[in-house]
């Protein structure tokens, strides 16, 4: 049936009005789709609502955790061996705190983001792009907070163990405002003696070299103390490694208080909660495992004494002079760090008395550790370096490193306690011996197969036999690990050029080790 003219005509301008009002609300009002959002291109203030700033978890209560840039998240920072795995497994063992293992991803990411910075040719790229620093500091900063948000079990606090963040504290304090930084600090020495004892290889620390080891770590620790003190107190708070150890109580509530935490007595007996559920989950790549199994005791605060070169100790203060601004007497061996709690003698007498059972417990804790990230990826040769190898690419590439100044890398090795260390190193020949003698009677057989003529049936040269065949099993191989400590110490020898050859647009920056 036709409609009549004047009833098309009203039909129309019905129509008309439907299409104005539609178009009116999505101009206006919430209707309008997300896909059509833009921002307006006059408007300088583009703000971190143009990423999704919530992140939810459930936990296994099904209760839901909800995280966003405003939280006050934590982060423990300092130089490796500066005792920040002890003070991760003393907040973990809190019950509404969960900082878990070293992530090693955030301050790649953060490094990365310097490197464009730094670039003229990238900058001019994101900018072209329309990419802000806004739009950036967004993208990081929800990138980061999924990786703290997602790696462990969901608590009311998150915290952060990666400790070369630090190096960039004011620009993660400006991805999260409410943030706050716990910068552990621990006798430079110590520290370096540590790193050496345990072999724990830092690209630019030469570890035949003490004095050249408390140069580099003189660096290191100036950017992070200039980092802190940039934050400011509020923000920052140094934790000395010696008083946490002599005093855990005085200090853990400082800490505590610092953090807006409530108080618990859980973290002052951090080693009940070892690989507990909702406790303080260990990895076999941190060197510190076997130690922070143990209670809290001295052990491990005068070990350096009596082990650092005389030269070096007599120049001590003008080597590393930090020393003098963190408070230590670089003259004193050893120092007179104060007088410990009584609880805290007690427990390194009963950790002295069954040191062969803390030692056993050590082994079980490694190998009860789950399979880590950085165990799979073994399987690329990209992603690994021999250990065996490091000292001799050092001294042939001394000449040839300065274009790897900002591809620093850093090895973790297997954890092992330091005795059974020792005996490894003694038996190390005989098991070559025995490895070597296997090889040389297969390829005897093999040549037997084959009738070859008893004259010929000579062995090889033993360098070339061992190039073909022997790989010991005490040689373990290692996973680069690339991020950037700070400049100071980017000028250092590089101890794998070689390998970094390979992976050199893969790793512009490196730090440290892992405490």
């Amino acid at each position: 049936m036709r409609l009549p003219y004047r009833n098309k005509k009203v039909t129309l301008w019905v129509l008309f009005g439907i299409i104005v009002i539609t178009m009116f609300l999505f101009k206006f009002t919430e209707l309008r789709p997300t896909c059509l959002f833009r921002v307006d291109a006059t408007n300088n203030e583009l703000s971190s609502q143009m990423v999704r700033v919530e992140k939810y978890v459930t936990d296994d209560n099904q209760r839901v955790y909800s995280y966003n840039r405003e939280m006050p998240l934590i982060f423990i920072g300092g130089v490796p061996r500066s005792g920040t795995t002890l003070m991760r497994a003393m907040l973990d063992a809190h019950p509404d705190v969960r900082c878990g293992q070293e992530t090693r991803v955030i301050p790649r990411i953060l490094q990365l983001r310097s490197h464009w910075l730094k670039s003229e040719k990238e900058s001019l790229r994101l900018q072209e792009a329309g990419i802000t620093k806004e739009v950036m500091n967004s993208a990081i900063a929800q990138f980061c907070l999924e990786i703290i948000a997602k790696h462990g079990e969901p608590a009311p606090r998150l915290c952060n163990k990666d400790p070369l963040t630090l190096k960039m504290g004011s620009y993660v304090i400006e991805l999260f405002p409410n943030a706050k930084f716990l910068f552990m600090v621990r006798d430079g020495r110590a520290t370096v003696h540590s790193i050496i004892s345990r072999k724990v290889t830092i690209t630019g620390f030469d570890l035949s070299s003490y004095r050249q080891c408390m140069q580099k770590w003189n660096h290191a620790i100036e950017v992070m103390h200039e980092q802190c003190r940039d934050i400011g107190k509020d923000r920052c708070m140094m934790v000395y490694y010696e008083q946490l150890v002599l005093h855990p109580e005085e200090w853990m509530r400082k800490i505590l208080q610092f953090l807006d935490v409530p108080w618990n007595d859980a973290v002052l007996h951090h080693e009940e909660f070892i690989n507990k559920p909702n406790g303080v989950p260990l990895s076999k790549v941190e060197r510190s495992s076997d130690q922070v199994i143990k209670p809290v005791n001295l052990e491990a605060l005068s070990k350096w004494v009596g082990q650092i070169p005389g030269d070096v100790v007599r120049d001590m203060a003008d080597i590393a002079p930090m020393l003098s601004v963190l408070g230590y007497d670089p003259y004193a061996n050893p120092p007179d760090y104060g007088k410990p709690d009584a609880w805290v003698q007690d427990n390194t007498s009963k950790v002295k008395a069954n040191r062969r059972l803390w030692e056993n417990k050590a082994k079980q804790v490694l190998q009860m550790n789950p399979r880590s990230s950085e165990d799979t990826d073994n399987d690329n040769p990209n992603n690994i370096i021999n250990t065996s190898n490091n000292n001799n690419n050092n001294k042939n590439n001394n000449n040839n490193n300065n274009d790897m100044n900002d591809n620093n890398l850093y090895n973790i090795n297997k954890i092992i306690p330091v005795e059974e260390q020792e005996q490894q190193q003694h038996q190390l020949p005989r098991h070559h011996q025995e490895h070597e003698q296997q090889h040389r009677q297969q390829d005897h057989q093999h040549q037997k197969k084959e009738y070859v003529r008893e004259e010929e049936q000579e062995q090889e040269p033993e360098d070339e036999q061992q190039l073909l065949h022997q790989k010991p099993k005490d040689v373990i191989t290692i996973k680069q690990l690339p991020l950037q400590f700070s400049g100071s110490i980017s000028n250092s020898n590089n101890k794998n050029n070689n390998n970094n050859k390979n992976n050199n647009h893969n790793n512009q920056n490196g730090p440290l080790a892992d405490t």
